[in-house]
């Protein structure tokens, strides 16, 4: 799995742990770094500034700043991805 994303399914608040499962499993645990509201990413891993977000093996951004691990993802510090035809 590449994802570097996960979708929060309550709300979150600073230093909760957070439980990253997939397919019924534990994968990951990951403690947040801010306020996280329900239906919104946390990173489970650190991503560099550029580098792609993937969310369900897809990427669906890139990162504009670093993002810790933690860390609340949204539109505040993911830009879209240029499509080229």
């Amino acid at each position: 799995m590449k994802d570097n994303v996960a979708t929060v399914l309550a709300p979150v608040q600073i230093s909760d742990s957070v439980l990253i499962m997939y397919d019924n499993d534990v994968i990951t645990d990951v403690c947040a770094v801010e306020d996280i509201a329900m239906y919104h990413k946390i990173a489970i891993e650190p991503i560099q500034m550029g580098a792609n977000v993937y969310k369900y093996g897809e990427a669906i951004g890139k990162a504009r700043d670093f993002i810790y691990k933690g860390q609340h993802v949204h539109i505040h510090n993911i830009g879209s991805l240029m499509i080229k035809k």
